[in-house]
């Protein structure tokens, strides 16, 4: 989106046409921008431009534990259980209805992935859900907490209070018990 305001200009020949630009609304693709510099995106303090992750690099990080120890992932074990369940129930179905055992067994394995794949992520949002409410509710105990305590304070706060002015009344009827006696002395 270039909008050009241009004017042109004849010479004497008549034959060469040049062309002004007034105004320019955005920069053309071939301007230099100081991102699209070769190694811009590289540390300039004498470090070397970024390597960029291929697919054999991702494959290379997969090793034989992670598959040893995917049942203890959250979530895994109940959707690969409920996917196997699923997928075994929709390609025997399917067989025994009458299709033929390689197309059952693309149901069963479609049903398999589908269905691995929608109830991890139906677990995990369960999951989230879940955490949201604990804390939540671990919220809710705090404030319920600090609300006793308050109470608890302003109790003792009132029972100090009313200690001291019982004191206070015992010291002043104690006092004008004896004034009698101070002032006849």
């Amino acid at each position: 989106m270039t909008a050009n305001k241009t004017e042109s200009t004849q010479p004497s020949s008549g034959s060469d046409t040049t062309k002004k630009t007034y105004e320019t609304f955005d920069y053309p693709p071939s301007a230099p921008n100081a991102n699209s510099l070769p190694g811009a995106d590289a540390n300039t303090a004498g470090g070397r431009p970024p390597q960029y992750a291929t697919l054999t690099d991702a494959f290379k990080t997969i090793r034989l534990e992670h598959f040893k120890e995917v049942h203890k992932k959250p979530c895994a074990r109940e959707s690969f259980l409920t996917a196997i369940g699923a997928g075994f129930g929709v390609g025997g179905i399917r067989f025994v209805l009458g299709g033929p055992v390689f197309s059952a067994c693309s149901w069963a394995v479609a049903t398999f992935t589908f269905t691995s794949f929608g109830m991890y992520e139906y677990c995990q949002r369960k999951r989230k859900i879940e955490k949201s409410n604990v804390r939540k509710m671990q919220e809710a105990l705090e404030e319920s907490k600090k609300k006793k305590i308050v109470e608890q304070v302003k109790k003792r706060e009132e029972a100090h209070k009313a200690r001291e002015q019982a004191r206070e009344e015992v010291q002043r009827s104690a006092s004008s018990s004896w004034a009698f006696w101070r002032k006849s002395g």
